[in-house]
């Protein structure tokens, strides 16, 4: 699985540099390896894996179209809100109804994407974000959360409890 990963991204690297000169073959090859290397040592192996993805395809874009929904209003909001009157940011705690690690793993990354939103930590059951709102105070983030959060949800745990 490691030479996999290691091929498929030397074959990005290979697309995105367009070039065949051996010097740029040579420093693909070695990032790609190092990615999967600390890819392995910084994830460790969990009981769960992307595998739900693959065999719930229809779970899974219906995720993928919820999340390019949120940052599609929320590019438009937070474009507004900074042309208006510039926001201000705000750190919040937000418990985790999702248990998954790789779920979990995918709603941070998810609401980082989205523009006005950093994912900072999850530790234990709360989630650490940092959130961009405008002056009233009005933001969508538990609207962003909690939308991404339950497609995960349906995605990952009931596959968790046998849900083939």
């Amino acid at each position: 699985m490691l030479i996999l990963g290691a091929g498929l991204l030397w074959l990005v690297w290979i697309a995105l540099t367009r070039s065949l000169a051996p010097s740029y073959l040579l420093a693909g090859g070695i990032c790609a390896c190092l990615a999967v290397e600390f890819w392995r040592v910084a994830m460790p192996a969990s009981s769960t894996s992307f595998l739900p993805l693959a065999r719930h395809p229809l779970r899974f874009l219906l995720f993928a179209l919820t999340l390019a929904w949120r940052f599609l209003r929320s590019t438009l909001s937070t474009s507004r809100m900074i042309l208006r009157s510039g926001g201000r940011g705000q750190l919040m705690a937000l418990p985790l109804r999702l248990e998954d690690p790789t779920g979990r793993f995918i709603l941070l990354n998810s609401i980082t994407l989205t523009p006005s939103t950093i994912s900072l930590l999850v530790e234990e059951d709360l989630l650490y974000i940092h959130w961009l709102q405008d002056e009233t105070g009005k933001s969508d983030w538990r609207e962003i959360k909690e939308s991404l959060e339950a497609r995960l949800q349906r995605l990952f745990e009931e596959d968790a409890h046998g849900d083939h």
